[in-house]
């Protein structure tokens, strides 16, 4: 029994040349085919007649191709066709789509056919035009209430993949498949009725509402998975075994204190909550943002000194050697007089101060002049948190 996991290459009625370029939309399962979900929908249950003038937005239309020609514009070519709406008198004014060298139009589009076209139009004189509109050939077979008469799907389409064939895939899938529904169930309280076949129901709505309804649940569902495995990732990481920073904060508490500024209530709370974190077993993770100049860098510089408090110490890196230059006088500025001994590294500079024992470097770990390495588990140092901004480091300790 066909199920979601079947490769499609298994598929024996879906000729080679369609699996190959259902591989570059990435679709070789038939849970990748069934998912491969509309762009958008075209209702083709009744067609309106022409507008009689230009439109705003984008319209679908259906007609008869009554006359094609190709013309030479300077150093384009444009092929037109032009469209009667079916029961047309002598007041109905035919539709021109044009294509601009596109030649292989001129090829799809032959006298008699029907058309379904969509695109907006405009009017240039007496004639309604319609540049470069999408377009459908209507043929009259077995399949044609596949394509004609509902409400539509339009997917994203490749080379050698036309909309025709796609819809016709997905048609034949759904008919076969033994599971119609690829969700995750959704808990009662966020269901809508929708739970059952919205596979189905996404490809072929049988009404405007449930449309609407099975692409709300859709869109709820892949939200509440993705909650889901963010808070899967949470738990995993809560469970991991790090290192405490127990300390009473009198650093910290001493470089507030002597800022020419006192803390906002926002920089206080996000100040608490890391001060919070570094004192539990497991690893922080946690992003500090805000807007240019509200004051993450010395939220994050009193957070590292309670990391030095408790006898870690603290690496600040920066994406440029001029921005940990900035940094670095500044520190040099605020931690000085607290007694924090600064180190400055970076690509082209060494600070003439001893190495501390982050980046200890020696004859058999060097990695050349002017670099430095963080130690490894065992060097006897105990790495804390790190701020991170890029590659550039100082340190305090």
């Amino acid at each position: 029994m066909m199920n979601l996991d079947t490769s499609l290459e298994e598929l024996s009625w879906i000729p080679r040349p369609r699996i190959l370029a259902l591989r570059r939309l990435a679709l070789e399962t038939v849970g990748d085919l069934l998912t491969h979900y509309p762009r958008r929908h075209e209702d083709r249950r009744e067609f309106r007649g022409f507008p009689r003038e230009e439109t705003i937005a984008p319209v679908c239309l259906c007609g008869e191709v009554a006359k094609t020609r190709l013309m030479r514009f300077g150093g384009r070519k444009i092929f037109e066709a032009v469209l009667e709406e079916s029961g047309a008198h002598a007041l109905s004014q035919p539709l021109t789509c044009r294509w601009f060298n596109l030649h292989y139009i001129q090829k799809m589009i032959a006298t008699g056919q029907r058309l379904v076209v969509f695109g907006r139009v405009k009017r240039k004189g007496p004639r309604l035009l319609m540049d470069h509109p999408e377009f459908e050939v209507i043929e009259d077979d077995e399949e044609i209430l596949v394509h004609f008469r509902r409400i539509t799907p339009i997917y994203p389409a490749t080379e050698g993949l036309s909309q025709r064939v796609l819809r016709g895939l997905i048609f034949r899938l759904l008919e076969q498949v033994a599971v119609v529904s690829a969700d995750v169930p959704l808990p009662a309280s966020l269901r809508n009725g929708e739970d059952e076949n919205a596979l189905r129901k996404i490809h072929f709505p049988e009404s405007d509402e449930q449309l609407r309804k099975v692409r709300d649940h859709l869109v709820l569902g892949e939200f509440f998975r993705m909650q889901m495995l963010i808070a899967a990732a949470r738990a995993e990481n809560s469970a991991r075994v790090g290192c405490r920073h127990q300390s009473r904060g009198l650093l910290a508490d001493q470089f507030v204190g002597a800022l020419p500024f006192a803390f906002t209530s926002a920089q206080q709370r996000v100040f608490n909550e890391v001060k919070h974190d570094l004192r539990v077993a497991s690893p922080m993770n946690r992003l500090l943002q805000g807007d240019v100049g509200s004051g993450k860098t010395v939220v994050a510089i009193a957070a590292m000194l309670l990391a030095v408090e408790s006898g870690s110490q603290a690496a600040l890196m920066a994406p440029t050697q001029i921005l940990a230059e900035q940094h670095y006088a500044v520190l040099r500025n605020w931690l000085d007089p607290l007694g924090i001994r600064i180190a400055l590294r970076t690509g082209a500079r060494q600070e003439d101060n001893a190495p501390l024992p982050l980046f200890a470097r020696g004859d058999s770990d060097s990695l050349g002049s002017g670099s430095a390495r963080v130690s490894r588990v065992g060097d006897g140092v105990t790495p804390s948190r790190t701020f991170s901004e890029d590659e550039e480091t100082f340190e305090a300790q």
